[in-house]
Order: C-alpha cells, then sequence, then structure tokens
C-alpha cells in the first residue's frame, strides 16, 4: 500500500480523529519553563513537520515547557534514549524500537503510532541503471539493477550509512536480493563495499543533497529516501535533479505490497531508568502528537492533495450501515454497522477492540447507550434504543498502539415521552462534534 493509493483515504482517517486533547491554563510566565528533550529521527526535521507543524502547536498549547529537538538517525535517537539524554524518543525502525520496549526503556508498554509514509528510490532524469524500465515497482529488482550498473562502473548508490530507520530498511531490501552482501547485509566486495558503494554518515535532506551532486566517478547516483522528506525538499528547490524511479510497490514483488512502508512511533522514556525524566512533559508531547488538532494538520501538510505523511494515531472507521431518520419515537433501536482497522496498511485486524456507541446531550455528560466487539475480519455491529434526544458518537479506548478515538455520528431528535435509561459507564473523553 502506498501514499498515492491512500490518498484518496485521508479524509476518512482525519474523521475517526482521537483522544481529546486540553491545552496547557497556566502562563509561561507564571512558572518555570521545564526543559523536554525529544530525540528524533531526521525526517522528523527534514520533511518540515517540526518547524512547520510541532514547534508552533506545542509551544502554543504549552508554553510551561521548553521543547528542545535533537534530529539524528533513529538509531542514534534511540542510543541517546537509552543513555537517558532524552525525555521522549521518535522512531521508525520497528526492530530497534521493539528492542527499546522489551528492555524497559519505554514508560508505556507500546510505542504509539503517530504517522506513515513510504520509502523511495530516487535517482538521476537519465535513470542509467534502468530502474524505470525494469523495477519502477519492485524495491529489491530496483537496488539490484543499481548494482549492476554500479559494478559496469555507470552508476553509484549513496547510503545513509548511520544505522537510522531508513539506512535499516535500505539493508533490509539488500537483503532480500542477489547481492553479494556482508554480514551487515551491504553489498560487499572482497574485505569491504564495491566502489559504487558509499556510506554518507548524514541525515536524510544531506544524503538527498549529496546523492544529487553525485561527486563520485562514474556518476548516476541513486538513494533510498522517505517520501515527506523528499516532497519538502523538492518543494522548496533544494532537490532538483532527482525524481523517484522507484515507488508504489507491487503486492507480487519480493517483500510483498507493504516492504516500503515506513511507519513512524512515539514514546516516554521510562523514569524507572531514569528519575530525572521529564515525564509530564513526556506524556503532554504523546498526546500532543496523537490529537484530533495535530492529526488532522499532520493530513494536509504540505498539502491535502500531496501530503507528506498520512495520521495513524486511531482506528479508520468505515460505516456499511446507519439510521436513515434522524427523528424517531422513544425506545427506537438504532444499528450502525462497519468495519475498523488501523490506518496503517497492512497492520494487524484490531480483533476484541471495543466499540461504544455514546449519547451526548448537552450539557450531560456523555453517556453509553450500547457496545460491541470487533471481530477477526475488523467488523462491527452496535445497536442501541434511544430515548433521548442527543448526538451519538462512535468511540474507541486505547487498544495496542493505537490512541482512543471518537467519531460523530449522527444528531436523534426523540419525540413523544419515554423513561430515559442510561447504560454503561461515563465517557471520560470524547471529540466535540465538527
Amino acid at each position: 500500500m502506498t501514499m498515492r493509493r491512500a490518498c484518496g483515504r485521508a479524509g476518512a482517517i482525519a474523521l475517526a480523529a482521537g483522544a481529546v486533547f486540553a491545552a496547557a491554563t497556566v502562563p509561561a510566565s507564571a512558572q518555570q519553563r521545564r526543559s523536554l528533550i525529544v530525540q528524533s529521527t531526521t525526517s522528523v526535521r527534514d520533511s518540515g513537520v517540526l518547524d512547520k507543524l510541532i514547534t508552533p502547536q506545542f509551544r502554543r498549547r504549552f508554553p510551561q515547557y521548553d521543547l528542545k529537538f535533537v534530529a539524528v538517525g533513529t538509531g542514534q535517537a534511540i542510543t541517546n534514549a537509552r543513555a537517558g539524554q532524552g525525555d521522549v524518543l521518535i522512531g521508525h525502525s520497528p526492530a530497534a524500537e521493539r528492542q527499546f520496549v522489551r528492555d524497559g526503556f519505554s514508560y508505556e508498554r507500546i510505542g504509539r503510532t503517530v504517522m506513515w509514509n513510504d520509502f523511495v528510490i530516487v535517482g538521476p532524469a537519465n535513470d542509467p541503471a534502468g530502474v524505470l524500465r525494469r523495477a519502477r515497482t519492485d524495491g529489491v529488482g530496483a537496488l539490484e539493477a543499481i548494482a549492476a550498473a554500479g559494478a559496469a562502473g555507470r552508476a553509484n548508490f549513496v547510503s545513509r550509512g548511520d544505522k537510522s530507520g531508513t539506512n535499516s530498511k535500505e539493508l533490509e531490501i539488500w537483503g532480500l536480493g542477489r547481492v553479494a552482501r556482508n554480514a551487515a547485509n551491504e553489498p560487499a566486495a572482497g574485505a569491504g563495499n564495491p566502489a559504487w558503494y558509499h556510506k554518507a554518515g548524514l541525515g536524510m535532506a544531506d544524503t538527498l543533497r549529496l546523492t544529487q551532486q553525485c561527486p563520485f566517478p562514474g556518476g548516476g547516483c541513486y538513494t533510498i529516501t522517505d517520501r515527506g522528506t523528499l516532497q519538502q525538499l523538492t518543494h522548496n528547490r533544494a532537490i532538483t535533479r532527482l525524481r523517484p524511479v522507484m515507488d508504489d510497490q507491487a503486492a507480487r514483488a519480493r517483500g510483498g505490497g507493504n516492504l516500503m512502508l515506513n511507519v513512524y512511533n512515539v514514546y516516554a522514556v521510562n523514569p524507572r531508568k531514569f528519575p530525572s525524566v521529564n515525564l509530564q512533559g513526556a506524556l503532554a508531547f504523546l498526546d500532543f502528537m496523537t490529537s484530533p488538532s495535530f492529526q488532522s494538520a499532520l493530513a494536509r501538510f504540505p498539502s491535502s492533495k500531496r501530503p507528506g505523511f498520512f495520521p495513524a494515531a486511531v482506528p479508520k472507521v468505515v460505516l456499511s450501515r446507519r439510521p436513515a431518520a434522524r427523528t424517531v419515537s422513544a425506545g427506537t433501536r438504532v444499528t450502525f454497522r462497519g468495519t475498523i482497522a488501523s490506518a496503517v496498511p497492512g497492520a494487524d485486524p484490531l480483533t476484541g477492540l471495543s466499540v461504544r456507541l455514546a449519547r451526548l446531550p448537552t450539557p450531560v455528560t456523555p453517556v453509553v447507550v450500547g457496545r460491541a466487539r470487533v471481530d477477526s475480519r475488523g467488523r462491527f455491529t452496535v445497536r442501541a434504543r434511544v430515548n433521548r434526544s442527543g448526538t451519538l458518537f462512535l468511540t474507541t479506548p486505547r487498544f495496542r498502539n493505537l490512541s482512543p478515538s471518537s467519531l460523530r455520528l449522527a444528531r436523534f431528535t426523540v419525540r413523544g415521552s419515554g423513561t430515559a435509561r442510561s447504560t454503561g459507564r461515563t465517557v471520560r473523553s470524547l471529540v466535540a462534534a465538527r
């Protein structure tokens, strides 16, 4: 599943916005600003998301924190967080992140998913390796074509070479191919790397700039990048001579259709490891990154037609049945049926997720009027009897890596008398109707 196919789904993802987000109420001038250090992958900065979205929005809502963002490769970000040099970690290297959690460095038992995009392979317009012709929808085949052209002296490959999430994905792709490799899955020639393979040791933006400059014998430089960073650098004209030669990974290609998927998760560093961790600030940052306002802004950045990332903090709901009438008699039974899944393509089904139907009769606190569970195919059916006028919402609690969500369904007007019946627990948080 790629960014192009998902563009049409951005609206549905944005509608399933998650947990309520409360802005800070204490002015920064009335208290000491406390440092909040975020160790993060460089693509969050290089894509423009940091400067254009995160920094202004977070500082406006939480002026009591002095946000300090350290942009390095995910491998280095994890190393820094494991050394107690941060309060928050943002990563996109699944295996390394799972180890971070297993080793007890995450305050929560699982990270919170924030967004996703995909990886693409870029090269010069003349494409001397013939990737567009031979492997436009095959990441493994694209690297094999570049390796063959490199061996013939017609192409070069620039690797991040920094244990970042992008570098990890590159090595995973090499590992699926037929190019000779060393123990690290890098292309090998004798005791080292072949002359056409160059480890930059740089962040994503600088690696793209080096690839464009291509100061290597034979020319024809290629690299792998996340689409968000590429779009930002092409938008601001920093990159003008590179183009995607491989994207839209095919389902039948080696590694499957989700090989090039790129998912970003956020973690609060565990204060049991480092008592100095600013846990309150870290959890505020996690809530901010998964909040409806940030997720909605993310879906439109840098534009709604070509977003650099897709929001993925909450489940995506598709309704297949809803009541046609909005004015009903007291005691009328209403049914909502549909499917619910992670916004991330290829994610595990949300089997067992609790789905609740809640009524919002202003100004009374919303109450749960119906419940259901998601089955193994992502389906749910939730029913309730309507006895009072109000707006119905479909809500879900936090589940695995996904944040709580609330989706406005419809406002019902009840005519006639009827005994009000409220079932279930009080819903603590609902997103206001938009």
